[in-house]
């Protein structure tokens, strides 16, 4: 690779970084093209020339975080198949608490927005295409069932992931409990179709995982209890 090369890929990566940056700082919707050419010391016009327009730059950010996951080393170490599978979920779960309020504010602005539509189209077919991948070599293994469709195990297990970050974005569940809420929203997906030590293995995280969203619950309830206990000791009725 020539300099030149290098210079406009490690431009492009610190672009992408500053629209990650400014997403956890003010939002998807408030981010503007003019603030983050101003952030990273580029023209407005260089913007638009590499990206298009605002949409495009932040969809390439979002883009490019996900595929450094999945094609990173922490998922290219793991055996591929079933190991590798659950890598990919917990994985998911990591970034998302490694990046909490840049994926808070991209969850808010999936929900919200028309405009972010074909970038979570895309999220999630990277997503899908993975799973596929390692589904179909736990096939080739006998570790899946020879029946089940490795294309829409993918799918809903993708669903059962967005699902859980949803409901932790939401703040149903604290940060602790969102790789749990994964591992047994996905493992559930995949315990019917397992076979072999895979099945066996997969019962026993699904298992654990339960548990420990079970003693969560239960600690919530104590705090919300003894929360209604000093409400009451004050003498002051409950608000309307």
């Amino acid at each position: 690779m020539d300099l030149i090369t290098e210079q406009r890929l490690a431009r492009r990566a610190s672009i992408l970084e500053a629209a990650r940056q400014m997403i956890a700082e003010v939002g998807y919707e408030a981010v503007t093209v003019r603030d983050l050419a101003e952030r990273c010391r580029v023209s407005v016009p260089t913007l638009y020339n590499q990206f298009g327009d605002k949409d495009g730059v932040l969809s390439a950010a979002i883009e490019s975080q996900l595929l450094s996951v999945l094609n990173g080393a922490p998922l290219s170490r793991e055996k591929p198949g079933f190991v590798r599978l659950l890598a990919v979920v917990d994985q998911c779960a990591e970034q998302l608490l490694a990046l909490s309020a840049y994926h808070q504010r991209l969850l808010e602005a999936f929900a919200s927005l028309d405009s972010t539509a074909s970038v979570q189209q895309r999220v999630a077919q990277q997503l899908i295409n993975v799973m596929r991948e390692e589904l179909a070599r736990m096939q080739a293994r006998r570790q899946l069932a020879a029946w089940a469709a490795p294309q829409l195990l993918a799918e809903q297990m993708t669903s059962a992931c967005i699902g859980a970050a949803i409901v932790w974005s939401s703040g149903l569940h604290e940060d602790p409990y969102l790789q749990p809420a994964m591992r047994y929203a996905t493992g559930l997906v995949l315990l019917g179709v397992a076979r072999g030590a895979s099945a066996k293995a997969l019962q026993q995280r699904v298992e654990v995982a339960q548990e420990t969203l079970m003693r969560g619950r239960a600690a919530a309830r104590v705090l919300e209890d003894v929360n209604l206990s000093d409400e009451s000791a004050t003498g002051h009725p409950p608000p309307i």
